[in-house]
């Protein structure tokens, strides 16, 4: 497939070469530059508010908007005769009839800056990425931020969505379409008071976030736990759950409850300010109200959390969220529940984030959220399936399966009622760790996925990005100001009967659920 890039020759940023990169490895891709008549320029007062943040926050210029006008000057030029896609990034008019076109949109807007103006705006972020081959349906997505308040942090989540919104529509859509269905977009301008005053703003606020950290000891996560045999949350509505929190030295999150031989244990990440990574550690409790103190069961060089407790073929295993160190791997109880061996590595070169497995059909499902580019790994998810645990692990036929900050993340281990198969979801939109929702799993195939949601869990004023339980031990986890909290009331509700379905089958419009409630 021949593809030309329809390039701003005054906005040659680092996005643009990722896309770039990601199409010529593509076996038969052949990727050639073109160059918009006209400049339009990010306005002066948006690079510098981005320059502002990079003097504030020490970002080393690897950024999705850093210009890289060498890399992608170098590119080919686009052939006199047809090409077979042209990507519309100029952010101009649009382009003459001719092949099939795909121009990303943010927020409504061709350019950038349309990210900047929803995050002014307090609007949730959208990629549409408008088809001349289907004029009628736009392939959506709904990216997360890490940080609303940085422009560039969301910028990086925002445009290494739309590199993956493209490659999924080229792989997807091939057909091609005869002539362009023309649109008109104003761009609209921030305004330089309104920008800066902004701006500042969000240093301001992260200035009173660390003098709130020193006086109270700041938001942190935090577990709470419950037993009851007869009905879980989901069931009576609404419970209350103890709270355990951590020490000084770090916090506590991600709570996997196992029973082993009567007694009842809490898998959780273990954090250590001190060593700026996670950790695994259990919880014994007891079925009176008592809980022991964490004690580190694993520990590797790079990051661990989510520890994925399970039993398999008469042995214990976990599957621990490795994403830093861009692996999938299994560990297994040599003597529970305090010494563990790394028995194999599941999926490499991935960095892959809360693996969640499912037995379906007689085969093994992984749910992964991915990291991409400069992506969160908040709002992607992608699927795997082998037929045993070991593997061989092949990707889903429509991978990633769904872009959407409110419903792509594990949030848990998958809850079997009433014949039917929910999923914990993180919702993400406005950050990370805001609530669970939990989706319905309507179809699950090799070239298929669709879920709905069908309900969701708040907790007050805290966030909760993890819903399990087991053997009458319900656990989630918190975040707030959870220190010196000693119970919290937890709630459950269902949403509306007609909430939307999100689907992937075989060659699909792209799919985007609005977040729920």
């Amino acid at each position: 497939m021949r593809i030309c890039l329809c390039l701003d020759s005054s906005r040659l940023l680092r996005w643009h070469l990722w896309l770039a990169e990601a199409l010529a490895e593509v076996p038969g891709d052949q990727v050639f530059c073109a160059f918009a008549a006209g400049c339009r320029p990010l306005p002066l007062i948006c690079r510098l508010v981005l320059d502002l943040e990079r003097l504030v926050y020490g970002f080393r210029g690897n950024g999705a908007t850093d210009p890289v006008e060498a890399e992608l000057r170098s590119l080919p030029p686009c052939p006199a005769d047809q090409v077979d896609v042209m990507i519309d990034l100029s952010g101009q008019d649009p382009l003459a009839a001719g092949p099939r076109v795909l121009t990303p949109l943010f927020n409504g807007v061709p350019s950038e800056i349309g990210v900047m103006a929803a995050l002014a705006n307090d609007q949730d972020l959208q990629v549409n990425l408008h088809d001349t081959a289907r004029p009628s349906q736009p392939w959506m997505a709904r990216p997360a931020s890490t940080d609303r308040e940085v422009f560039t942090v969301s910028l990086n989540s925002a445009l290494s969505c739309a590199v993956t919104v493209i490659l999924k529509a080229l792989r997807e859509h091939a057909g091609a379409a005869s002539s362009v269905h023309g649109r008109q977009t104003t761009v609209p301008s921030l305004g330089a008071l309104p920008a800066l005053a902004w701006a500042t703003g969000a240093v301001a606020s992260k200035a009173v976030r660390f003098l709130d950290n020193l006086a109270r000891g700041g938001r942190a996560w935090g577990i709470g736990w419950r037993f009851d045999e007869t009905s879980s949350l989901i069931e009576k509505g609404e419970a209350v759950f103890r709270v355990l929190t951590g020490s000084t030295d770090g916090y506590l999150a991600d709570p996997f409850p196992f029973r082993h031989q009567g007694r009842d244990f809490i898998f959780v990440e273990k954090y250590l300010y001190s060593k700026n990574r996670g950790c695994i550690a259990v919880v014994p409790v007891g079925r009176h109200a008592t809980a022991g103190a964490p004690q580190i069961v694993l520990e590797e060089p790079h990051h661990l959390s989510y520890p994925f407790v399970f039993e398999q073929d008469g042995q214990i295993w976990m599957i621990p969220e490795s994403g830093a160190a861009r692996n999938v791997s299994l560990y297994r109880a040599v003597e529970f529940p305090y010494r563990w061996t790394r028995e194999a590595c599941l999926i490499d070169g991935i960095e892959a984030y809360d693996t969640t497995p499912l037995r379906h059909e007689g085969g093994f499902w992984f749910f992964v959220s991915p990291r991409l580019w400069r992506s969160t790994s908040w709002d992607v998810l992608s699927l795997y399936r082998a037929e045993s645990l070991v593997g061989p692990w092949k990707p889903h036929a429509a991978n990633p399966v769904l872009i959407d900050a409110t419903l792509s993340r594990p949030a848990g281990d998958f809850i079997r009622r009433g014949g039917r198969t929910l999923r914990p979801v993180q919702d993400c939109a406005r950050g990370y760790g805001n609530a669970v929702t939990f989706c319905r799993i309507d179809a699950l195939g090799l070239s298929e996925f669709a879920q709905t949601p069908v309900g969701r869990i708040r907790s007050g004023t805290f966030g909760c990005h993890t819903y399990n339980r087991r053997s009458g031990l319900e656990v989630i986890d918190l975040f707030g100001h959870v220190r010196g909290l000693r119970e919290v009331a937890t709630s459950y509700g269902l949403l509306a009967p007609d909430a939307p379905t999100s689907e992937a089958r075989g060659q699909p419009p792209f799919w985007r659920m609005p977040g729920p409630g």
